[in-house]
């Protein structure tokens, strides 16, 4: 048993985890630590004295319950790192070994502030969101007595804020012109990612982590459940977009079993706890080479793009199967709905062919 010097409290080290107990000035003989310690060894979970717990262990409680999920298939990785970037960011702020009951609606406010400069609104939003599951987790686990106090500061930003914020960033879908504008200054795989952006909805991590194993070159479809939502997908491909993939196939250098790699051979995915991968970055640079400002609109306009002219089919239903969209709990309409026919998933990408090439066909 050793003090740990910035906390004040026993602590031990066991298999590269650190275990926090009493403070030194509530058991300087260490009594009633090594006790709890005893309870670690014994597959016990020990309790401090007065119900105590650390900031810090009330992340690792969530984050195993995460994990719990994550290995049992309810959970995808993406938002697992997510959860793990929003407890990064709640101990940036507040010290991780306070106890949790001793937080003061003064530390949230302070950390709402510091969140309010590094991100927008939108994303603000998530991150309080994600800030409050993390405490009253502890609550529902009974890892705590009683609920946490935010206080009144810490709360998402109003919806008209989220308006204006839209408002503000102005057109968020692309003109036909526009795509083709990009077409034309993207590579060989560019070419095929915005393809499917724009014939699929497919967005940032879509593509990221598409690969050729779903892919039928012979008949020209994509059938996979989305990994965001473990939702069935199938996408009938425009014959660009099948030479499009084929091309990116065929230049593939191996080493990734992802489709799309970069020029250093590196895919689009990410390691890091953000939940984000490459694309965002990678595709400023081609829409700078079309001669678009590289802030503004990104990839998963494309994505906004298919769902705004795809509609004009007057099947949504079609659309949001392409899409890869969750259905409302409340829908007992897709509940009941075992498949969207084939036809009416061409007929859904065939209309946004037509809003892309019709004009240029009809010139020729």
């Amino acid at each position: 048993m050793s003090v740990h010097k910035a906390s004040g409290l026993w602590c031990r080290v066991r298999k590269g985890k650190r275990y926090y107990f009493e403070r030194v000035v509530d058991d300087p003989e260490g009594t009633k630590s090594l006790d709890q310690w005893l309870e670690i060894l014994a597959g016990r979970e020990p309790k401090r004295s007065g119900g105590d717990l650390s900031l810090k262990d009330l992340c690792n409680h969530w984050m195993d319950h995460k994990k719990a999920k994550l290995d049992a298939g309810d959970l995808v990785q993406d938002t697992y790192n997510e959860y793990f970037h929003a407890c990064e960011l709640v101990m940036e702020s507040i010290n991780k070994e306070l106890e949790v009951d001793r937080i003061q609606p003064s530390d949230f406010s302070r950390l709402r502030a510091k969140l309010a400069k590094r991100f927008g609104p939108v994303t603000l939003g998530k991150h309080i969101g994600q800030i409050r599951s993390l405490f009253n987790f502890g609550k529902k686990a009974g890892l705590l007595e009683r609920e946490v106090n935010f206080g009144l500061d810490f709360e998402k930003p109003a919806a008209k804020r989220l308006r204006k914020q839209r408002a503000l960033r102005g057109q968020q879908d692309f003109t036909a012109a526009e795509i083709k504008q990009l077409l034309a200054k993207a590579n060989t795989n560019w070419r095929a990612m915005i393809l499917l952006g724009v014939q699929a909805g497919f967005g940032n991590r879509d593509v990221a982590e598409l690969t050729e194993a779903v892919i039928d070159f012979s008949t020209g479809w994509i059938d996979y459940p989305r990994e965001k939502t473990a939702v069935a997908r199938r996408v009938p491909l425009w014959p660009e977009t099948v030479e499009a993939l084929r091309n990116a196939l065929n230049q593939h250098p191996g080493g990734s079993k992802y489709l799309f790699v970069g020029d250093r051979g590196r895919d689009y995915t990410s390691e890091k706890h953000t939940g984000n991968n490459r694309i965002t970055g990678a595709f400023k640079p081609v829409l700078k080479a079309a001669g678009f400002p590289e802030t503004g609109r990104g990839f998963y306009c494309l994505r906004r793009t298919f769902q705004t002219q795809a509609e004009e089919c007057g099947d949504l239903v079609a659309v949001k199967s392409i899409m890869g969209h969750t259905p409302s709990e409340n829908d007992m309409s897709a509940r009941y709905r075992q498949r969207v026919s084939d036809q009416r998933l061409k007929r859904c990408v065939d209309t946004v062919h037509d809003w892309l090439f019709k004009q240029e066909s009809d010139h020729e």
